[in-house]
């Protein structure tokens, strides 16, 4: 970033040499103006004054400088004026005019001139005709240079250098977060007015630039955009702070946003009534930057002892877009440069580090977020699978069964039940005792399981009955199955002086022609007929 940032400061300063030399000394400096009490006497104009030094509130004004013999290669001339109307001529003819010498709403707007003059082989004088929409502005152009039409066309790029590197910068912040915007919820109101931040910031940056008249004409438009922008600026940056900073302190940096927000209202209204307001507001904007910033910065700092990252990310972007606005003032105010442009426009470089860090930080807090969900949803599935289990036998109890088997009925697939009973469990308990009982179970369920495959589910109905799920088994393979584990128990060695059976029911599920509780029914009835039958046995539906 240091290395970027000496690279930017060396080509700006070369641009500015390269801007203060090559002018041509082809017009005098005995400038005069003349107006309609002047009583056809030409009198001396100041030339080069931020406001006109014409006395009065006046709107039209003529005024001519000597121009000496031109040059073939430098006949080209360049100004700008602002909220004027103008024409040129040069022995009574009219080379070169633009605007209506009639007032309109919202004024001329602000624009600059290029046009070739003729050649004189003599001294002649360079005559102007201004309309000013407002009397301050009236015979104020600036930027007033006789050069060749390529170092011209130069001229008027290379002052758009501070812009060419923002914008694209602005642009990419912008689409970057709102890229976030759409695939993450979290911090949307922060994310939204940074978006449209970044919006202003460029459409700003556009109307400041030398090159937007090529691309579209207005220049009515283009100034006022150029001047409600810098209002709207701070509201927008002192909003995006007050969703950062904490709950407490959010109400200072509210009044800052209603004072500048008030601000803009009362230029917006002097504007539409035509007293010019956005511009003559423009030393107040520059005055409350002082005062209402201080107040921002303190908040900001409060926030950041407090542990805030956001508000630290923030306080040095903050810092330098305050510094370069006030710079922009003074240069403004003080005509430092005749060509003047913006050094805020470069603050963006400023607020790409806190674009990366907020996005970053979001990012790390949401996965954060994400991996306790996942750690809460483990819990309830595991908190759920508890309670769908049966400790004793480990198999999943009568509630999941039912769940389970109407899912894979609405599936629709072939599948069988086995339902096992262990034939006069309840004298185990009463000769044994209840924990022999529970023994007997426990083992009863590892040797059923022993007998199964993985796709097959294990459930206790309840008591000493189990059910057995068989996909894709017709009755006969569930028979298979069943009568395994009747002989397997049979053997089993569940105590040494007695032998332990298994009576069991096998029904197979009909599909389109069957229920839930008629496939329940046919496999209790198949049960209670092994039963019937003399128990240690398999029945069939």
């Amino acid at each position: 970033m240091k290395r970027i940032s000496v690279v930017v400061l060396c080509l700006f300063f070369g641009m500015l040499f390269f801007l203060s030399a090559g002018e041509a000394a082809v017009i005098g400096k005995d400038w005069q103006y003349l107006t309609e009490d002047s009583e056809g006497k030409w009198k001396y104009f100041d030339f080069g004054r931020f406001q006109s030094p014409i006395p009065g509130d006046k709107h039209e004004v003529w005024l001519e400088v000597p121009l000496l013999p031109t040059e073939p290669q430098k006949n080209t001339l360049l100004f700008s004026t602002d909220g004027q109307a103008v024409e040129v001529f040069v022995e009574g003819s009219k080379i070169y005019s633009d605007g209506d010498f009639s007032a309109r709403f919202l004024g001329h707007g602000r624009k600059w001139h290029l046009m070739e003059l003729p050649y004189v082989p003599h001294q002649t004088m360079l005559l102007f005709h201004f309309y000013a929409d407002h009397s301050h502005q009236l015979g104020v152009f600036k930027n007033f240079i006789v050069d060749s039409q390529e170092a011209q066309a130069k001229r008027i790029f290379s002052m758009d250098f501070p812009y060419v590197i923002s914008l694209p910068v602005a642009v990419l912040l912008a689409m970057i977060t709102l890229m976030y915007v759409f695939n993450r919820a979290a911090h949307r109101w922060l994310n939204i007015k940074l978006i449209l931040l970044m919006t202003i910031i460029g459409i700003w940056t556009v109307s400041l630039s030398n090159v937007k008249q090529l691309l579209w004409d207005a220049p009515v438009v283009w100034r006022f955009l150029e001047n409600f922008l810098c209002y709207l600026l701070p509201v927008v940056a002192n909003s995006l702070m007050a969703e950062i900073l904490e709950a407490d302190l959010r109400p200072a940096i509210n009044r800052t946003v209603v004072g500048y927000a008030g601000l803009a209202g009362v230029a917006l209204l002097l504007e539409f009534t035509g007293h010019d307001g956005l511009l003559v507001c423009r030393q107040l904007l520059y005055g409350s930057l002082l005062c209402l910033q201080a107040l921002v910065f303190h908040s900001m700092w409060e926030s950041i002892r407090r542990g805030n990252t956001y508000a630290k990310f923030a306080l040095v972007p903050m810092v330098v877009m305050a510094v370069l606005g006030l710079l922009d003032g003074v240069l403004l105010y003080t005509r430092f440069w005749n060509w003047h442009f913006y050094l805020l426009p470069l603050g963006i470089y400023a607020c790409t580090t806190f674009v990366i860090c907020m996005v970053r930080e979001q990012i790390v807090r949401e996965r954060e977020l994400e991996a306790h969900a996942e750690e809460l949803t483990a819990e309830i599935a595991a908190t759920m699978a508890r309670a769908e289990m049966d400790e004793l036998t480990g198999c999943r109890n009568r509630g999941a069964f039912e769940d389970f088997i109407r899912q894979k009925i609405t599936a629709g697939k072939k599948f069988s039940l086995i339902m096992l009973d262990i034939d006069y469990f309840k004298d185990v308990n009463d000769t044994y005792g209840h924990e022999a009982g529970d023994r007997v179970l426990g083992q009863f369920a590892e040797l059923v399981r022993s007998q199964m495959t993985e796709k097959q589910e294990f459930f206790r109905w309840g008591g000493e009955e189990f059910v057995i799920y068989c996909p894709k088994y017709d009755v006969k393979q569930a028979c298979v199955l069943a009568d395994t584990i009747r002989h397997q128990v049979e053997v089993h060695p569940f105590f040494r002086h007695r032998q332990l059976t298994v009576s069991a029911g096998v029904a197979q599920w009909h599909a389109d022609t069957d229920s839930q509780v008629g496939i329940f029914r046919r496999m209790d009835d198949a049960l209670y007929k092994a039963k019937c039958n003399g128990r240690n046995q398999v029945a069939v539906e």
